[in-house]
């Protein structure tokens, strides 16, 4: 752990607040929690967080924009079906006995065309969020298990240096005894 983790370690755990009328002081605890999630944003672990937080909203957007093109191709295909209406209407016009026909096969031809176009639509998107999701959580997965191995390894290189620390306090203490 660096001599900044380790001051900053020391910043959080030891504060203490104001005691006001029903507990802490609220503004004085805000200010203080601020100060730590800026110190630590400020370190690897912070900035590797805030990059996946940015990643994550990027394949956000994505998703969006994934979904507002299927919309597009949903609105294409219900234009696409009303034409098809319109010219069967024009066709029942000019044959009356014909027409009543025509009408219902271009009505069932217009509802099955935009049936399929919606049935895909959402094809399409539940296999892009289902890729996005599995992406993202694999890649969290990733990064989770790379921030607890560089934490687990600050917290060893820790524990060592205050191992040492104590035998050399209690080292001392011996020689002062025995001296």
């Amino acid at each position: 752990m660096s001599s900044r983790g380790e001051s900053l370690s020391l910043f959080v755990v030891q504060r203490t607040f104001t005691l006001v009328r029903r507990g802490y002081d609220p503004q004085e605890v805000d200010r203080h929690l601020q100060r730590v999630n800026r110190m630590f944003m400020s370190t690897d672990a912070g900035q590797a967080f805030s990059h996946e937080r940015a990643a994550l909203q990027e394949r956000e957007r994505e998703v969006e924009r994934r979904q507002a093109e299927a919309e597009r191709a949903l609105e294409g295909a219900r234009l696409e079906a009303e034409a098809t209406l319109e010219g069967a209407r024009k066709r029942a016009d000019a044959d009356a006995a014909a027409g009543a026909r025509a009408l219902e096969e271009a009505r069932s031809e217009a509802a099955a065309l935009l049936a399929r176009a919606a049935a895909e639509r959402e094809q399409m998107l539940a296999a892009y969020r289902e890729e996005a999701l599995a992406q993202a959580r694999a890649e969290a997965s990733e990064t989770r298990e790379r921030l607890m191995k560089e934490a687990e390894e600050e917290v060893r290189v820790y524990a060592e240096r205050r191992k040492r620390e104590a035998d050399r306090h209690v080292e001392a203490a011996r020689r002062r005894r025995g001296g």
